[in-house]
């Protein structure tokens, strides 16, 4: 069977494939087609599988539980405890356990291996607020009791229980989770989105430095989201794009037509080369994506002086 280049999962005693597939199947080409598409990568080697009760409103869960039902090869499954509009359906640690059961029911199992906060970042998981409002980013300057907020007990507690191996927190904007990791012990992993791509590599900064001092796996996502198109409203804090985007995507596009590679090869050799990050989330909904992605990451590394133009571009963030 296929395999693909392995990576330590921090100091889990995992070691596996730095290439995974995210869930959230943006471009979304129905069930059973995400579903032969999950079971395609599992079949090219791919072993790392992320969802979230947050993607495509549960279904996402759903796909992976058909698809993974009864598996050809090893895996490892990493789903998420989400936000919802009132708070009362995720500030509590018993709110958080009826929303995990609802999880592993659709994933048709008893435990994953990594359980995460959905963006952790928000401020929303470590206030007690009435009102609900994903928009609000925690102030990483602020005074919060990170290591008592009821999801951090939730996540030890899914833990003793069995109902996980691993527990992490994930998030999109790497200066207000690194403030997460700097005060949270106990965690194995942390995922961030947007801010490790070609345009943002704001998580060598604010992510892995904290994570490398205490052992923590690093996977990154997001690495195709913005290297087509500059969505309108995402330039949320300055986190994800900076005040010179539109000139870096067009250096990019420039320079990957130059290169005759495809933009997502190029966005994805130039991420997946760096060694401490453990996994490197690519999305696909399409059998064919995802052969795309593991030809991409089979080839490594991009050629030196094509990486630094690269690196010169995502530095001007």
């Amino acid at each position: 069977m296929p395999t693909l280049p392995t990576r330590p999962f921090g100091r889990t005693g995992e070691s596996l494939p730095a290439l995974g597939l995210g869930g959230g199947f943006v471009g979304f080409a129905g069930f059973d087609r995400s579903v032969e598409t999950v079971r395609h990568a599992l079949g090219l080697g791919v072993r790392y599988f992320d969802t979230s009760v947050m993607y495509r409103s549960g279904a996402s869960q759903a796909i992976l539980g058909e698809a993974l039902a009864a598996p050809a090869a090893p895996h490892y499954l990493a789903t998420k405890i989400g936000y919802f509009r009132e708070a009362r359906h995720f500030r509590s640690v018993e709110a958080m356990h009826v929303q995990l059961r609802e999880n592993l029911r659709l994933l048709r199992r008893d435990s994953v291996d990594l359980l995460q906060v959905h963006e952790a970042d928000w401020d929303n998981w470590w206030s007690d607020r009435s009102d609900v409002r994903p928009g609000r980013l925690l102030d990483p300057e602020a005074s919060l009791n990170f290591a008592h907020a009821p999801v951090i007990q939730f996540l030890r507690e899914a833990k003793a229980r069995g109902l996980c191996r691993h527990i992490g927190v994930t998030g999109n904007h790497a200066r207000h989770l690194g403030r997460v990791l700097q005060e949270v012990d106990g965690l194995d992993a942390v995922l961030v989105a947007y801010n490790y791509t070609p345009l943002n590599v704001t998580a060598r900064e604010h992510i892995l430095p904290v994570a490398t001092a205490k052992g923590l796996a690093v996977i990154v996502a997001g690495l195709f989201t913005f290297v087509h198109t500059l969505p309108e409203g995402w330039a949320t804090e300055g986190s994800y794009l900076g005040p010179r985007s539109d000139a870096q995507l067009a250096a990019l596009q420039k320079l990957q037509r130059e290169s005759g590679l495809p933009m997502a090869e190029l966005a994805l050799r130039f991420v997946a080369a760096d060694e401490r990050l453990s996994t490197v989330l690519a999305g696909a909904c399409q059998p064919a994506e995802v052969d795309q992605n593991v030809a991409s990451f089979r080839r490594g590394p991009l050629p030196a002086d094509l990486h630094a133009a690269v690196e010169a571009i995502a530095r001007q963030f």
